[in-house]
């Protein structure tokens, strides 16, 4: 499987409003297998991340439009293995610093980003099977899932 079709797969997972530009990084954890390539793709029965390049559109505008800007982004684009498109629930804004709020390591591999910076939102999909956070400063896109 190569690296244009997980992204191409886990856009599917995305709302419409939320555009990437490319894969950054997917697993469980540095060094597994890749997730079992992505619980095949997605289809699930492991947990892990997919992180994305937020296009710099997106990015400018969620940092014009703050918290506003997702107030039309609950639904995926579509499903993912035939299934019905996520549906996610109330957005939530959190500040980070380079030291504080969550630290890297918890969500993905330290070699994606050594420090956060600015604001992040997260939404959880109301299934609680995934979820998602944009950092727009450092133009990434966070999508996780559980078994």
């Amino acid at each position: 499987m190569n690296r244009a079709l997980i992204h191409r797969r886990a856009q599917r997972a995305l709302p419409d409003s939320i555009e990437t530009s490319g894969l950054l990084h997917f697993g469980t954890s540095p060094g597994q297998v890749e997730g079992v390539l992505l619980g095949s793709v997605f289809d699930c029965g492991a947990q892990g991340v997919v992180v994305l390049r937020l296009a710099g559109q997106t990015a400018v505008a969620i940092q014009r439009q703050g918290l506003a800007f997702f107030e039309q982004a609950h639904v995926a684009r579509a499903g993912l293995q035939q299934a019905v498109p996520a549906h996610y629930g109330q957005w939530q804004r959190m500040l980070l610093g380079a030291k504080e709020g969550i630290s890297a390591e918890a969500a993905f591999s330290s070699e994606v980003i050594a420090d956060w910076n600015g604001a992040a939102y997260f939404a959880g999909s109301l299934d609680r099977r995934a979820w998602l956070a944009v950092l727009p400063v450092e133009r990434l896109v966070v999508y996780g899932w559980l078994n």
